[in-house]
């Protein structure tokens, strides 16, 4: 046991040491350090799926949608209003939020398939909405000119976040913020009542449990993420368009949650590297490299159903019971 913990203490050093590393090893190949920030950008809001489908059982098929909403609220507000990237973060993600709120009551009054059809046909009206409203939204155009964080100095030292490096400190730190926000979630009162709701919402309601209140705040607070994660991804490519906020982004996250590992805290990372490493690492196979990637997911759900996260935790498991001593 004291020699799992160790190995366990040493993984989680070197990852942490590879991430706060990453600048200076991937400092020849700058592309590499891009495909980590859209990792940490996908991450997000998968995470916000995460405790919605993997710890509350509720299955949005409109979360890219919420996104958007973040997303072009920032957007307007930092190129049309002025206002800092900041209070832009702060008002996107809010507003992804309220909206989570009054939309989720609405799709409440419904179970099952029903809900996700609902939650999808909210999406594709977001999606519309981003699509068509010239005046605001710029249309299918796409919204130019969205700014990155203004430096931030402290004494002779300034942050510039419009370098490749510096941003991805931001979008490293906001990611590790939103994670340890979901640990925070699933280790409350919250996390268990959910849990407790997903297992069987009947006994949860016969037990005194308001169902529709705590859905909807695991709803709210899911759609909220995603709109921080929107905000993220078009300060970063400094464009939106709503090509990235389609009914596809929307699938795209449930696959990054269920690949990841439904309800692990970290399945919405490993689900995002996998989508969005993997297909680059395919570049070299060409038109054979969606083909390969299909095929991996495939076998990925087949030999892994519950999720990467629940694969690597059977192999520790098995690590673990192997490496104990045996009794006298």
């Amino acid at each position: 046991m004291a020699m799992h913990r160790s190995l366990a203490w040493l993984l989680a050093l070197s990852v942490t040491a590879a991430l706060l590393s990453a600048p200076v090893w991937a400092a020849e190949h700058p592309y590499v350090l891009h495909m980590m920030v859209l990792i940490c950008i996908y991450a997000i809001p998968a995470v916000g799926l995460n405790l919605m489908l993997g710890y509350s059982g509720l299955v949005s098929l409109g979360h890219m949608g919420f996104a958007g909403l973040g997303a072009y609220t920032a957007a307007v507000l930092m190129v049309d209003a002025r206002w800092s990237f900041w209070t832009a973060l702060a008002a996107g993600t809010v507003s992804a939020g309220l909206a989570g709120v009054l939309i989720g009551l609405i799709c409440f009054r419904f179970r099952g398939h029903f809900f996700m059809i609902v939650t999808l046909a909210f999406g594709l009206l977001l999606h519309a909405v981003m699509n068509n409203w010239d005046a605001v939204t710029r249309g299918a155009a796409g919204f130019a000119g969205i700014p990155r964080p203004k430096p931030i100095a402290w004494g002779d030292t300034v942050i510039a976040f419009g370098q490749l490096p510096n941003f991805y400190y931001l979008a490293l730190a906001l990611t590790v913020l939103v994670f340890a926000l979901q640990y925070l979630v699933v280790r409350s009162n919250l996390g268990r009542i959910l849990g407790a709701i997903r297992q069987d919402e009947r006994l949860a309601r016969s037990r005194g449990v308001n169902v529709l209140m705590y859905k909807t705040v695991v709803f709210s607070l899911g759609t909220a993420l995603a709109g921080l994660g929107g905000v993220l991804h078009v300060s970063f490519l400094r464009v939106a368009a709503p090509a990235s906020f389609t009914m596809l982004e929307s699938i795209n996250t449930v696959l990054i949650v269920i690949i990841g590992g439904a309800g692990f805290l970290v399945g919405p990372v490993l689900g995002a590297v996998v989508f969005v490493a993997l297909p680059e690492g395919l570049r070299l196979a060409n038109e054979w490299r969606l083909v390969i990637f299909g095929a991996l997911l495939v076998l990925i759900t087949l030999f892994a159903p519950s999720g990467l996260a629940g694969l690597l935790g059977r192999l520790w498991t098995r690590l673990g019971a192997g490496s104990k001593e045996p009794g006298p």
